[in-house]
């Protein structure tokens, strides 16, 4: 071996280690991110640990294969599980740029010329190797391989989207059966009423208006019914829809809404940095982003190859394994640039550029993943008032209802009375729904801004 290309073996040897991948910072030690102790609407004693299967704290064991369903048809989730296996696939393409290439060479030629015809053979290893001197190829390893762990976590947050969209639609679809049940309801004691009027009327008993106000009242009854029964459909198709089925309002559904889970601990907001795939996935993105500078800035250092060549060659097939016609040589290239009419320096700000944007990207996701739990927080509060105060509403207009009956059996008050009071019971009824409804709605939505996992973590899919 050359005296020059021991000296360059040394040489590469010395500096590969002189520099490993860059390590970014922390995210959350470079982003501006205001986080406070606690969440300002969580109570004093939920601040426990968030807790995985939330989709099981609703005990409905048809919700649960329903979100299954989702996850093996929904077309989201199978984008999502395919951009992460191709950034795997980057990632072990950058990583294979650490490794030395190792190639077979194998060739036959034939040659004429005034002395005749003659033939050779060749057959040998041929070896490359980029050193990393200066850390590019490994921090753009690296950067591939957190754009992977991104990607993952974009596919975990896509599986609890498709969850929490298939246990709301799913919920829609129970509350709009009920608020069907409601409407018919009113609308069999609009007909009465209306029968009894017209009744009255034909005998010379009743007035015209009451007779024209119980008619028109039973035909309001009649399309508020109508377009109930098909906001219950369409809450039907669009399940249907996340589900990967043809949407065609078949799926099979209780009769209403059940009771509402007790409230779930909230953590800290700190905790939410960490816990929330998307913000995971932003973080990655940073890093990965800092690990490209890293990369830009090497590449405009010089670059050492080694190269290595070996084999046999032979004019005569049979003596191409002969250990007599073995030959080698080994090379070491310093390739420094020079001129490139500013091409590095583009690639290094087009970097830092990208690198400004990951970290703003994290610090908007960060700001709107509190806002979500803050406002689910507050949203649920705030409900729950109106739920005890339309409970007690319709509990108190159930009771008007009952006695104006009694009036009217005792000839104290007229039809008209009675049904008025069934209207506002069906009304107060019907509030009391859309917020027990709204409740389901917005406990799904903090399970979601928590960043806890719908399935126990114990027992992953």
């Amino acid at each position: 071996m050359a005296l020059g290309t021991r000296a360059a073996l040394v040489l590469a040897l010395l500096l590969t280690g002189c520099r490993g991948a860059s390590v970014a910072p922390p995210t959350r030690e470079r982003a501006e991110t205001p986080v406070a102790p606690q969440f300002a609407n969580a109570k004093a004693n939920d601040t426990g640990t968030v807790s995985d299967n939330w989709l099981a704290s609703f005990g409905d064991p048809a919700l649960d294969a329903l979100v299954a369903e989702a996850e093996r048809n929904n077309p989201d989730l199978a984008i999502a599980a395919a951009r992460r296996d191709r950034a795997v696939a980057e990632a072990g393409k950058a990583d294979s740029t650490l490794q030395p290439k190792i190639d077979a060479v194998g060739g036959a030629a034939r040659a004429d010329t005034a002395r005749g015809t003659t033939d050779q053979f060749n057959l040998g290893l041929s070896i490359s190797w980029e050193v990393d001197v200066w850390g590019r190829l490994s921090d753009a390893a690296r950067a591939a391989a957190l754009d992977a762990e991104a990607a993952a976590a974009d596919l975990e947050f896509a599986r609890q989207s498709i969850a929490a969209r298939t246990a709301q639609a799913w919920f829609l679809a129970l509350a709009a059966r009920e608020q069907v049940r409601l409407d018919r309801e009113l609308l069999e004691q609009r007909e009465r009423v209306a029968r009894i009027v017209k009744s009255r009327y034909d005998v010379g008993e009743g007035q015209r208006i009451d007779f024209e106000t119980a008619e028109g009242q039973a035909a309001q009854a009649r399309q508020t019914l109508a377009a109930s029964e098909e906001a219950a459909r369409a809450a039907l198709r669009s399940l249907e829809a996340l589900l990967g089925r043809y949407p065609s309002s078949e799926v099979e559904v209780a009769q209403g809404l059940p009771s509402l889970p007790t409230e779930p601990p909230v953590g800290v907001p700190s905790e939410l940095l960490e816990r929330r795939p998307d913000l995971v996935a932003a973080d990655r993105r940073v890093a990965a982003a800092f690990g490209r500078v890293g990369a830009a800035k090497a590449a405009k250092l010089p670059r050492l190859a080694l190269t290595a060549q070996g084999g046999q060659s032979s004019r005569e097939l049979s003596e191409l394994f002969d250990p007599t016609n073995l030959a080698w040589n080994l090379g070491a290239n310093l390739l420094g640039p020079l001129f490139d009419g500013g091409e590095r320096e583009s690639v290094l700000q087009g970097a830092k550029a990208i690198e400004r944007e990951a970290l703003a990207n994290y610090v908007k996701l960060a700001q709107r993943a509190f806002l979500e739990v803050e406002t689910a927080l507050a949203n649920e509060r705030v409900l729950r008032v109106r739920l005890g105060e339309l409970a007690e509403a319709q509990s108190r207009l159930l009771r008007a209802r009952d006695a104006g009956e009694d009036r009217y059996r005792n000839g104290e008050a007229s039809i008209l009375d009675v049904d008025q009071l069934h209207a506002n019971h069906a009304a107060a009824a019907r509030g009391l729904l859309q917020v027990r409804s709204e409740l389901f709605q917005q406990r799904i939505n903090l399970h979601l801004a928590l960043g806890g996992s719908f399935e126990s973590q114990a027992n992953p899919r």
